[in-house]
């Protein structure tokens, strides 16, 4: 398996906007026509409107029914689903595919890592609107790593599954436009300003930098043993987001059962197009107001479902 094609399918990609547009149909095509490392934080996570955190998406050979699974806590509450993305109902244009192509290559060029701006492109952009972009900032130092997390009660160890040790981590924090966004009057405003930059310039485009906070929206963690590696991917979906949905095409060969971790229910997934296996919980604060949405990855060959629920359970601690 590929593993870091795997978790490209799976993690929040690096822009912790809330679009209106989501990568079904053509987006995927025109995904997979990228070279291979336009992919990385592309597809991984897509957040589009509030419906959903998440999408794996790919075209396959047809497969038996799937069967699609929920999380409960323990008040018996919905706090994480998967569906078909025929449940989800929203086509993108046009339009909007070529814009979001064109802005997700603008911010990979013109944004350092670490750094969020507000975009505006001229093309393919009817309705005047802003795209907001955050690049990943990079660790391969743990205790820099620890020490930027200003939220303790998340976990990063040093090691798991015993002789996996610590890599590599990629963090999004959330951009200030993300903690306080700007009222519609305000974002109308910014988008004429920037389209009338963009005109001036002549460059196709305007962007106005945006300040990044300390507040955790997205942890990747990657562990690495010899040339075998295990992700752990933790997201904050506190405050606005509603349940977390990841749409999984019907044709997307996979197998997915609910299984019990201390008491915490969890989601149990075999992709076979990439031989991946993940399991996904969701721990929520006694409150309810913090919210994290954890994943755990590896090679389905290698790794095997015991294990990844035996990390699981140090997380728990």
């Amino acid at each position: 398996m590929n593993m870091d094609r795997e978790r490209d399918l799976k993690k929040l990609f690096d822009d912790p906007r809330i679009p209106n547009v989501d990568l079904t149909g053509k987006v995927m095509n025109t995904l997979y026509a990228q070279p291979k490392e336009k992919e990385r934080f592309f597809v991984k996570y897509k957040v589009a409107l509030t419906a959903f955190v998440g999408m794996m998406l790919m075209a396959s050979t047809g497969y038996a029914a799937v069967q699609y699974h929920s999380l409960n806590n323990k008040d018996g509450e919905v706090v994480y689903e998967t569906k078909s993305t025929k449940d989800y109902g929203k086509t993108e244009s046009k339009d909007e595919v070529e814009r979001y192509k064109a802005f997700y290559e603008l911010k990979d060029k013109v944004l350092k890592n670490g750094e969020a701006g507000l975009f505006y492109v001229a093309a393919n952009n009817p309705n005047h609107q802003t795209d907001l972009g955050t690049k990943v900032t990079s660790f391969d130092n743990l205790t820099q790593l620890r020490d930027k997390i200003t939220d303790k009660s998340v976990k990063i160890p040093d090691s798991v599954n015993g002789n996996y040790k610590f890599k590599q981590a990629d963090v999004l924090f959330k951009n200030a436009q993300q903690v306080n966004p700007p009222s519609p009057e305000e974002q109308k405003a910014l988008a004429e300003k920037l389209r009338k930059q963009a005109e001036a310039s002549k460059k196709g485009y305007a962007m106005m930098p945006v300040e990044v906070t300390d507040q955790l929206f997205l942890l990747n963690v990657t562990y690495q043993n010899g040339e075998d590696k295990i992700g752990v991917d933790i997201t904050n979906l506190s405050g606005k987001y509603s349940n977390p949905t990841t749409y999984i095409d019907e044709n997307v060969q996979f197998k997915q059962e609910k299984v019990q971790v201390k008491g915490v229910e969890m989601l149990h997934t075999e992709f076979s197009f990439s031989q991946g296996r993940e399991l996904k919980w969701v721990y929520e604060s006694p409150d309810k107001k913090v919210k994290y949405v954890y994943t755990i990855n590896g090679d389905m060959n290698k790794v095997s479902k015991e294990t990844l629920m035996e990390i699981a359970e140090g997380y728990l601690e």
